[in-house]
C-alpha cells in the first residue's frame, strides 16, 4: 500500500478535529492494566482448536473490527489495503487516467473524460467503451473491478481495448497513469437561475465550488439552488468551506471532544451578507457534513431548506494509522509516552512509520458537533423550511440520471456514442416507443428521433444534429421541472423573490 501517513497528517492537521489519537498517550507500562494473560490464552485457544490456517495478524485485525464495529455505526477498522480505497474515497484523489465510468448493457462505457487529464490527452473519448485493461478482456466485469484494474502507480502505463463507434476495430490506447482529482460538483445556468448540485465533501469539493460559483457570476446569478440530495457527507473542513461562500458572519457549528486536550471549538464564517437567493434541497441521505452546510444555513437564514427531513448524524470521526503490536512495543520500550496513533508519534517523537509497522486504520467518532443555534440533531435530522416529497422514477428512470447532450458529434442510425444514450434515455422518459437505452441509435431509436423532430418542427432526419440536441436538451429540463417537484418548487419559491 502506498505510504499515507504524511498526507493523511495533512488532512488532519486542516480537520484539527481529526488529531485526537485513539485515548489519550500510553505508557509504555499501560498494557499491564489489561489481563494480556486472557488474550493471549484466547490467541492460542484459536489456533488450537481452529481447523483451518489462521496467523496473529488475522486474529487481531478480526479482534479490532469487532472493538470499533461495536462502538457505534460509524466507527470501524480497516486493514492497510481496505484502507487505500476508503481513502481514495475520503480524499478524492488517486493514481489513475481520469475518466468516470458506467456500465451499460455488458459494456464498460467511458462516461466522461476529466479536463486535461491522461486520459484526455491519449484521445480517449465519452462514449468509448473499455473491452480489455493490460490485454485481460473486462466484458462482464463491473464498474469497481475495471477501475481497479485501471488505477495503478503514478507514472506507470495502462492498456486499454477501446471500441468506438463508427470503427470497426478495436483500438488500442497507452495511457500514462497520473494524479486524479474527484470534482464533486455540477454547475448549470437553468435559465437564469443557477444550479449547484454538490455530491460529496472530499478534499477538492471547495475548489471545485469556487470554479462553479466563478462561473455562476460570469452569467450573472443572483438566485441558486444548491442540491445536496443524496450527499452523506466528508470532509468537515470542505464542509465549512463551502458553508462561508453562504453563511453570513457567525457561526456555522460547533463541534465538541471527549478527549484530553482537545477543546471545543466554534467554526465561523467572516461573510458581510448571503450573496444569492437562496434553496438548499435535501432529503433522507443528506446526511454528516452536508448536514453542517444546511444547519448553518438555515440557521442564519441564509436561505431555506427544501425537500424531506435529512438523515441525523452529528457525529465525528478520526481516521488514524494504528501500529502494529510488534511496532507500538518496539517504541513504547523507547517513548513513556508511547501511543497507538502512528500520527501522534510523528508529531511527538518524529517517528515515521512504515507500512509495515501499521496494522490498519481506525475510524472513530471522537466528537459531535451542533448547529448554529445549539441543535443537536443526530437521529433527529433537519427539519426542511418546505417540506416536498422526493422525486419518484419516470418509467423507471431517475430523474437525476438525465444528463444533458453535450454536442459532441452527429450520431446517425446504428452509430452508438453517450449521446445517443443521454438522448434516448430523455425519449424514454418522454414516453417515446423505444428501447431500453443502450447507446445504439437502432431504427426504433431512429424512429423516435424522427417522431420527436417532427412534434418539434425540425427536420426528421432521425440524426442527432446540434439544433436536435438543443431541443432535447430543453426536454429534459421540461422533465425535469415536470417530474422533480422538489426542484420545481424551489424554482417557484425563487421567482417569487
Amino acid at each position: 500500500m502506498k505510504n499515507r501517513n504524511s498526507a493523511v497528517l495533512i488532512i488532519l492537521s486542516l480537520f484539527m478535529l481529526l488529531l485526537t489519537p485513539l485515548g489519550s498517550a500510553i505508557p509504555a507500562n499501560a498494557a499491564d492494566a489489561v489481563d494480556n494473560s486472557y488474550l493471549q490464552e484466547m490467541m492460542r485457544f484459536i489456533k488450537d482448536r481452529y481447523y483451518f490456517e489462521v496467523n496473529e495478524e488475522q486474529i487481531t485485525q478480526g479482534a479490532l473490527k469487532g472493538m470499533f464495529q461495536g462502538l457505534d455505526d460509524y466507527s470501524d477498522f480497516f486493514t492497510r489495503e481496505e484502507a487505500q480505497a476508503m481513502l481514495e474515497s475520503v480524499e478524492g484523489n488517486y493514481e489513475g487516467i481520469g475518466v468516470a465510468l458506467s456500465k451499460v448493457d455488458n459494456y464498460i462505457v467511458i462516461t466522461r473524460v476529466f479536463p486535461s487529464s491522461p486520459a484526455e490527452s491519449a484521445g480517449l473519448l465519452s462514449g468509448d467503451r473499455i473491452v480489455t485493461v493490460d490485454k485481460k478482456d473486462v466484458m462482464g466485469y463491473s464498474v469497481e473491478q475495471v477501475s481497479t484494474l485501471i488505477r495503478g502507480q503514478k507514472d506507470s502505463l495502462v492498456n486499454l481495448g477501446i471500441v468506438r463507434s463508427g470503427i470497426k476495430n478495436v483500438m488500442e490506447f497507452k495511457v500514462k497513469r497520473e494524479d486524479i482529482k474527484l470534482n464533486p460538483v455540477r454547475y448549470e445556468n437553468r435559465g437564469g437561475i443557477g444550479y449547484i448540485a454538490i455530491d460529496s465533501f472530499n478534499s477538492n469539493t471547495a475548489e471545485f465550488l469556487e470554479a462553479a460559483l466563478e462561473a455562476a457570476e460570469k452569467d450573472g446569478i443572483s438566485r441558486l439552488v444548491l442540491d445536496l440530495r443524496d450527499n452523506t457527507g466528508g470532509e468537515v473542513t470542505q464542509a465549512l468551506a463551502v458553508a462561508r461562500h453562504f453563511v453570513p458572519a457567525g457561526p456555522i457549528t460547533t463541534i465538541k471532544f471527549k478527549a484530553a486536550g482537545m477543546k471545543d471549538k466554534v467554526y465561523t464564517s467572516e461573510l458581510p451578507s448571503p450573496p444569492y437567493k437562496l434553496v438548499v434541497l435535501v432529503n433522507g441521505m443528506t446526511a454528516s457534513a452536508s448536514e453542517i452546510v444546511a444547519g448553518a444555513i438555515q440557521d442564519s437564514q441564509a436561505g431555506v431548506l427544501l425537500g424531506n427531513k435529512t438523515y441525523g448524524k452529528a457525529r465525528v470521526q478520526a481516521v488514524v494509522p494504528l501500529l502494529s503490536p510488534e511496532a507500538y512495543q518496539k517504541y513504547a520500550r523507547l517513548y513513556p509516552d508511547s501511543s497507538l496513533d502512528s500520527n501522534e508519534m510523528l508529531i511527538r517523537h518524529g517517528i515515521q512509520a512504515t507500512d509495515r509497522e501499521i496494522m490498519g486504520w481506525a475510524k472513530i467518532t471522537t466528537g459531535i458537533y451542533t448547529t448554529p443555534s445549539g441543535k443537536y440533531i443526530d437521529g433527529q435530522g433537519l427539519l426542511p423550511n418546505i417540506k416536498v416529497s422526493d422525486p419518484t422514477p419516470i418509467n423507471g428512470l431517475e430523474i437525476s440520471n438525465l444528463m444533458p447532450l453535450e454536442k459532441g458529434g452527429k450520431p446517425g442510425l446504428d452509430s452508438s456514442s453517450l449521446e445517443v444514450y443521454n438522448a434516448e434515455k430523455i425519449l424514454f422518459a418522454s414516453g417515446y416507443d423505444l428501447d431500453k437505452p443502450d447507446m445504439t441509435l437502432d431504427i426504433k431509436t431512429f424512429n423516435a428521433i424522427k417522431k420527436f423532430q417532427q412534434e418539434q418542427r425540425l427536420y426528421p432526419s432521425g440524426i442527432l444534429d446540434f439544433t436536435t440536441q438543443e431541443a432535447m436538451n430543453r426536454k429534459r429540463q421540461e422533465l425535469i421541472n415536470r417530474y422533480d417537484q422538489q426542484y420545481a418548487q424551489a424554482v417557484e419559491y425563487l421567482q417569487g423573490r
